[in-house]
């Protein structure tokens, strides 16, 4: 791939038609998609969600439980200092606390709480996927991946609502710095990825080759510099995410660098792509998934509880990067093929290890 310079980029944006979403939902594939979308929301509103495999229920019906105005004066009051009010607000999650504030003035019930949250994040979900070239493909893929529906989608919902923010500022308002800080608020990780959005769009101007430099570089200052960012301010979960580190394997090191090549085949098949809104959009995002796992590859190294559960964000955006992948060569059919057949040997392991047991019994 040969660098194209893009200075001046912003004043060169070309206004490229895209498929508007209403026109894509009147032809077959999108009435398969409303379809499929609609049975998938369905079940999350009417499962059984007091069963033992939804392991983090029990949590969040605390927080809908106990979170009220009175947590976030305290958490002004306590502050020390403005800057560490600042940070604090992504620390606390003050996005996600926010949420559950709009959500209980509704007089809901903590259960119906939280279920809402869960069919709005899929939803969400859902609208931001309308944006890629293959809509439902993408849906399928959200499906399937392990992190993905039967994951964050369904108990781990901080995560789901800071991804679904975040992806549908990225393809459908094409503002991925700015859904990726808003997601930091509502869940902590995010802040990794966001800080490796703010380097390529510092260096993106001057070309694709320098950007990806750019986050590399904050990649591994990132990684090299985790042990200080979470002591300082690692918020009051530390001691919980202590034991995660413990799953960072070599295989699973091996699957994200895997993963990675659907985002350089984005890369590699838009290269000289016209520089509109939406594709600069696309290439920050690939751009990140690369600089995210490099990220992870330090973190094995330098500092394994640096991985958190940031490296989600790996296999969840193969649902927005896959279907935008243009199979203009041979290599590219292969080496798509062949993140695909890795996936799908992941979903088989996943199966058998019950990942998917609250859809099939």
């Amino acid at each position: 791939m040969k660098a194209s310079p893009m200075h001046g980029m912003a004043a060169g944006v070309r206004a490229q038609p895209q498929r508007r979403a209403s026109d894509y939902l009147k032809t077959p594939q999108g009435w398969l998609f409303l379809l499929v979308g609609a049975v998938m929301l369905a079940l999350l509103a009417t499962g059984e969600r007091h069963v033992p495999n939804l392991l983090d229920q029990d949590n969040y019906l605390e927080y809908f439980r106990t979170t009220t105005w009175d947590w976030i004066v305290q958490l002004y009051d306590q502050r020390v200092s403005t800057t560490n009010f600042v940070i604090s607000m992504i620390t606390e999650e003050l996005g996600w606390r926010m949420w559950v504030i709009s959500v209980n003035s509704l007089g809901l019930t903590p259960e119906v709480g939280v279920r809402l949250t869960v069919i709005i994040l899929n939803a969400l979900v859902m609208f931001a996927l309308l944006g890629v070239r293959r809509p439902l493909l993408g849906l399928i893929l959200w499906i399937v991946i392990p992190p993905a529906l039967a994951t964050i989608g369904l108990f781990q919902i901080r995560q789901g609502f800071a991804f679904a923010v975040a992806m549908v500022l990225t393809t459908r308002f094409q503002r991925p710095l700015t859904g990726w800080v808003l997601a930091s608020f509502i869940h902590t990780t995010f802040a990794v990825p966001a800080l490796l959005l703010v380097a390529i769009r510092a260096c993106l101007r001057r070309g694709k080759w320098l950007a990806l430099g750019g986050a590399s570089v904050m990649a591994l200052v990132l990684a090299s510099s985790a042990s200080f960012l979470f002591h300082n301010f690692g918020g009051r979960r530390l001691a919980e995410y202590a034991g995660y580190q413990d799953d960072f394997t070599i295989r699973l090191v091996l699957l994200l660098i895997a993963y990675m090549f659907g985002s350089v085949m984005v890369l590699y098949s838009s290269w000289r792509a016209p520089h509109s809104r939406r594709q600069i959009a696309l290439t920050e995002l690939s751009l990140m998934h690369v600089s995210l796992v490099l990220y992870l590859v330090a973190a094995y190294f330098v500092f394994p509880l640096g991985k958190g559960r940031v490296w989600y964000c790996i296999p969840l955006l193969l649902a927005f990067l896959i279907p935008e992948i243009k199979f203009k060569t041979t290599a590219v059919w292969w080496v798509t093929a062949a993140v695909l057949m890795v996936l799908s040997a992941d979903v088989v392991k996943s199966y058998y290890e019950g990942v998917y047991i609250y859809f099939l019994g």
